[in-house]
């Protein structure tokens, strides 16, 4: 193929490239609630190997110590070759056995604790309701029994929230029961569903823990070989400049460190938040100390807004029991989290992100807004990493500049 045809066959290309990606776009922005359809469809099909990427990820570093722990304690290393590869292999398995008896026996315990918990929290709200609801009517007939101004508002306005509650009985309640039934079923259902997901989950999670170095193996093969890159000269070896594949593979290993180190240390900073709220609570002797404590653990994954989100129901909780006890408790909790923000959290975590408090701000409303809960927890580390690859960028620019100029 001669130079003119070569220049025609790639303009033609690069037309024919432009138009479909006109197509391909206005068939997306057309179709985005089908095409949002499918790809939920996808999702939830492969919802039991998403449960199982996410458990031998947060499992991986608990293999690696047992099985170094392990490799360690019978001097493998001086073993005959063929001995110590049956040996690693040995300690492989048994690293992942012990790491997925780690991980259901910590999912048993927060339920053992918590469900009991919460029906005896439930049972107990329940038959404490008559007693509060007395309580309030006797401040109340106190607070009016003097006043006849408050006591014609308190009147009128009980006349009709009473119209109000028996209008919505009749007109919203009882037509609706079949769908509020519906409703109870779908989450029973749900709940079935995640649980059967996260059972597949393990035995997908011991999958990819077995084979996590051939992944790694075979996801280096394959980036090598779409963005295979010509062999570099030389001056640029000498320059320090890196093909694309090992480029990607680089910062690959960066969001690894970002994700990783940020979501474990979240964890581990949560779990020492929770143990030390359950000490409090039970030496104080509140209501609900377990519950309370897992709550406020669990809530405190979230960055910034975690402790809010946990410290509001749980003290709303409280208050219905001892008034007393809830402003312990709130104080308690502001105390807790000056530790946790300005101590624990960075010890644990040191600068893992390298963000300032507003672009924190800014990753957590942003992922959460598109991705809910999860979003909220991992967006942080994964806007560290964005940031981290644009200011990387600026830096070679302005790099580049200054050599130019120089």
């Amino acid at each position: 193929m001669n130079e003119k045809w070569k220049d025609y066959y790639y303009k033609g290309l690069a037309v024919f490239l432009t138009v479909a990606m006109c197509i391909l776009f206005f068939f997306v922005v057309f179709r985005l609630e089908e095409l949002g359809h499918y790809v939920k469809m996808v999702v939830n099909i492969l919802m039991p190997f998403i449960y199982g990427a996410v458990i031998a990820y947060l499992l991986t570093p608990v293999c690696k110590v047992i099985q170094t722990y392990l490799e360690d304690k019978t001097q493998l290393q001086r073993r005959p070759p063929e001995k110590a590869k049956k040996l690693k292999s040995l300690f492989k398995g048994i690293s992942i056995l012990l790491s997925i008896l780690l991980f259901c026996l910590i999912i048993y315990a927060l339920i053992a604790m918590l469900v009991p918990q919460l029906v005896n929290s439930v049972i107990l709200l329940v038959d404490a309701m008559p007693g509060y609801i007395q309580t309030a009517s006797i401040w109340l007939e106190k607070l009016v029994e003097d006043n006849p101004v408050m006591l014609r508002y308190v009147e009128q306005y009980s006349t009709d929230i009473m119209d109000y509650v028996q209008n919505f009985a009749k007109t919203s309640l009882l037509p609706n029961i079949n769908n509020i039934i519906t409703g109870v079923s779908a989450s029973l259902l749900t709940m079935i569903g995640v649980a059967k997901n996260l059972i597949i989950g393990l035995i997908v999670a011991v999958y990819f823990l077995n084979s996590r170095e051939l992944f790694c193996c075979q996801a280096r093969l394959m980036t090598h070989a779409i963005f295979r890159d010509r062999e570099m000269t030389e001056e640029e070896k000498a320059s320090g400049k890196e093909q694309k594949a090992e480029w990607i593979i680089r910062e690959t290993n960066v969001l690894n460190e970002y994700l990783g180190g940020f979501v474990k240390g979240k964890l581990l900073d949560s779990l020492i938040i929770g143990l030390i709220c359950m000490i409090f609570t039970a030496v104080v002797k509140m209501p609900y100390a377990v519950l309370v404590s897992v709550i406020i653990g669990v809530t405190n994954i979230i960055p910034f807004f975690g402790p809010f989100i946990g410290a509001i129901p749980t003290a709303l909780l409280i208050l219905m029991v001892s008034p007393i006890q809830c402003v312990y408790f709130v104080v308690f909790i502001i105390v807790l989290q000056q530790f946790d923000g300005n101590i624990l959290g960075p010890k644990i975590l040191g600068n893992t992100t390298q963000l300032s408090s507003f672009w924190v701000l800014f990753a957590i409303l942003l992922f959460g807004g598109v991705f809910g809960i999860v979003g909220m927890i991992v967006g942080v580390p994964i806007f560290g990493f964005v940031y981290h690859l644009i200011r990387d960028w600026m830096h070679d620019r302005l790099g580049i500049r200054k050599a130019t100029k120089e």
